[in-house]
C-alpha cells in the first residue's frame, strides 16, 4: 500500500481504473454509447480541473514564491517546479481542447442555440491560445528549454507576470459557464 501512496503516479493510476471500472459499468448497465459520452465528458472535466488547479497554483503559490526568493534561489524553484508544473499544465490544456472539441462536434450546427456555451467555449479557447502561443514560449526560455540570454529571460518573465493572471481571471467565469450551459442546456 505505501508503494502506492508514497507515489502520485501509482496513486493516479488507481484512480484511472477507478473511473475506468465505474464507465463500464454505465457501458454494461447502460449502454456502450452513453458510456462513450461520459467517458469524454469525464476526461473533459478531469483535464480541465486539473489545468485550472494548476492555474490557481502558478498565481497564487508559484509566481508569488519566485517573487520573493533571492536570485540565488530563483533557479532551484525554475527546475524542480516551474518545469515540471508547466510541462503538467500544457498537457492538461491540451487534453481539455480536446475532449472538448470532441463534445463541441457532436453539437454540430446546434451550437450558436447556446450562446452560453458558445461564450465558455471561445473563453475556454483564448485561454488555450494564451498557454500554447504566450506562456508555453516564454517557460520554454525562463526553464532554458530554448536558449535565452539574460534580457531575453526577463522579457520572458515579465510576459508570464502579465498573462498568468490573465488566466486566473478566465479560469472562473469560464467554468461557471460551461457548468451551467451543460446543466441548463443553454
Amino acid at each position: 500500500m505505501r508503494s502506492i501512496l508514497g507515489n502520485p503516479w501509482r496513486a493516479s493510476l488507481i484512480g484511472l481504473v477507478v473511473g475506468v471500472a465505474t464507465l463500464a459499468y454505465v457501458a454494461f448497465a447502460a449502454d456502450v454509447h452513453a458510456a462513450g459520452t461520459l467517458a469524454t465528458r469525464s476526461a473533459h472535466v478531469f483535464a480541465a480541473m486539473v489545468w485550472a488547479g494548476l492555474i490557481v497554483f502558478v498565481n497564487i503559490v508559484q509566481l508569488t514564491a519566485l517573487k520573493s526568493v533571492s536570485d540565488a534561489e530563483r533557479p532551484v524553484i525554475v527546475r524542480q517546479i516551474a518545469g515540471p508544473t508547466a510541462r503538467l499544465f500544457t498537457g492538461a490544456a491540451h487534453a481539455t481542447l480536446a475532449t472538448g472539441l470532441i463534445m463541441v462536434a457532436q453539437l454540430g450546427a446546434d451550437l450558436h442555440h447556446r450562446p452560453l456555451l458558445l461564450m465558455s467555449v471561445l473563453g475556454g479557447l483564448a485561454m488555450w491560445a494564451i498557454v500554447q502561443f504566450i506562456l508555453r514560449p516564454n517557460v520554454a526560455r525562463v526553464t532554458g528549454k530554448v536558449a535565452a540570454g539574460d534580457a531575453e529571460k526577463a522579457v520572458a518573465r515579465a510576459a508570464i507576470a502579465t498573462w498568468a493572471p490573465i488566466n486566473l481571471i478566465f479560469v472562473i467565469p469560464v467554468t461557471v459557464a460551461m457548468l451551467v450551459a451543460a446543466h441548463a442546456g443553454m
